[in-house]
């Protein structure tokens, strides 16, 4: 074999060991866990939203049954992902609409069954309402109505409790009226000074888990916690490729002095000969 063939062959096996090293490399950060499953396709968007934001790559699939959603995130952004959720509130509870509260029945249902079910039922249409303006994280409401059947029910009033956990980086000052006005008009005979509305702040600082800077190299995406683990990943494999180098270009020069010095050892021979 000549001395270019050998060198060929070497360079070829050592480019196939350090593909191997970076393909484990890859897969092994490459592994994926589902973060929420069973969620509307609108939560899910949201989610999926909010974690490209922070440079935390996830993606939003299908569940089986087509009928719900799921979010799944790589194994090293799961820690993170879930600090910025939570951070955020999300996903956001799941609430019943009227449509589970008062499911198709052949019995029918007793005067109080049925005006509990309407209050839970308009709570659930009000908290979802409320839930969907700018900066509102959690809410609940607690309405409470005349009984008819009681013979005070002239002498009661209709009332209504809210509570809303808001970012504190919204002005909610700006929502109350509008909270209060929407309860109001949701339920009958309810005004809207009987509406109390409890809104308690919630510290939202995600400075250190999204507001990061985000770096690009060669077109990826790379979030500064990973900058690190990224130099530690290119030095180690350029360390192989420079110690992979060197092996070879040392074996090279071995080789062409064995066959240079066998051509003299064979030229010698041959004037002795002559």
């Amino acid at each position: 074999m000549t001395p270019n063939r050998s060198l060929a062959v070497s360079v070829r096996r050592s480019a196939c060991l350090v593909l191997y090293i970076v393909l484990a490399m890859v897969l092994s950060s490459c592994s994926q866990e589902i973060l929420f499953h069973d969620l509307t396709e609108r939560d899910a968007n949201e989610i999926v939203g909010v974690l490209f934001t922070s440079s935390v790559e996830s993606e939003k699939i299908v569940d089986p049954k087509g009928k719900t959603f799921s979010v799944r995130v790589s194994s090293a952004d799961l820690p993170r992902a879930v600090a910025v959720l939570r951070a955020l509130g999300l996903p956001r509870s799941p609430r019943t609409n009227l449509n589970e509260v008062f499911p198709s029945s052949g019995f029918a249902p007793t005067p109080f069954e049925e005006r509990v079910r309407y209050l839970f039922g308009l709570a659930q249409e009000i908290e979802r309402t409320i839930s969907m303006m700018t900066g509102v994280l959690e809410t609940r409401v607690h309405v409470v109505t005349p009984d008819s059947s009681s013979k005070l029910a002239a002498l009661q009033e209709a009332k209504a409790s809210v509570y809303v956990s808001y970012d504190d980086r919204y002005d909610i000052d700006a929502l109350v009226p509008n909270i209060r006005q929407l309860v109001s008009d949701s339920i009958g005979g309810l005004d809207p000074t009987r509406v109390e509305v409890l809104a308690v702040p919630t510290r939202v600082d995600l400075k250190s888990v999204s507001a990061v800077p985000i770096r690009r190299i060669l077109g990826v995406r790379v979030h500064k916690d990973d900058m690190n683990l990224l130099l530690i990943e290119a030095s180690f494999i350029l360390g192989l490729l420079t110690i992979s180098s060197a092996l070879h270009l040392n074996a090279f020069r071995r080789q062409r002095a064995h066959y240079k010095a066998r051509e003299e050892k064979l030229a010698r021979s041959d004037v002795s000969a002559n």
